[in-house]
């Protein structure tokens, strides 16, 4: 696939798998520990739209069977690639979360405030623990929230695209992440 010459390859798609697979491995083991403990699958909870691609690659790689019930947020601006709120606008009163073990999947973390209110908001449901794993963790010094897992860090405020992630909702399926160089 042809892309655009302002982009800058920054995770293969074979370092992105091969990180998916090492996550897999890790949260396999909660996993499998809750079903024994409780006797029920975990609830997996993916962030859509930028987390499906890390969502659909991840939950195939945990060995034990999973609930999963989506969530779509938009906490960006299409049209500008910025932030549209500082709130995540979390609206989970649907979700059934009392007495399970819970984990979210997203494709980045920035300052975490999503991964923090949904946290928050899962305990006030009667969630008996909520974990969450990103593909991406940016690291800017004003982190509000670490998610248990992360693929890779980044420090920078460079846009990401592609595995998920959209250029002004285009690229999201490029099969590798880029950056986006604002110059070119």
């Amino acid at each position: 696939m042809d892309v655009p010459s302002n982009f800058t390859l920054h995770y293969s798609a074979q370092a992105i798998s091969s990180r998916v697979k090492e996550l897999g491995v890790e949260i396999s083991k909660w996993a499998e520990h809750v079903l024994l403990e409780t006797g029920k699958d975990l609830l997996v909870i993916p962030l859509l739209r930028g987390g499906l691609f890390f969502f659909a690659d991840l939950v195939r790689e945990i060995r034990t069977s999973v609930e999963i019930a989506p969530l779509k947020l938009s906490t960006y601006n299409p049209a500008t690639n910025t932030k549209a709120s500082t709130s995540s606008g979390l609206n989970i009163e649907d979700f059934q979360f009392k007495g399970r073990h819970v984990l979210v999947l997203d494709d980045i973390c920035d300052s975490g405030q999503t991964l923090h209110d949904l946290t928050e908001s899962s305990k006030d449901f009667g969630a008996n623990e909520l974990r969450t794993a990103v593909l991406i963790w940016r690291r800017l010094g004003n982190e509000l929230f670490s998610p248990n897992w992360v693929g890779f860090e980044y420090t920078g405020k460079e846009w990401f695209v592609g595995y998920g992630m959209d250029d002004r909702d285009q690229w999201r399926n490029l099969p590798a992440i880029y950056l986006i160089n604002q110059g070119k």
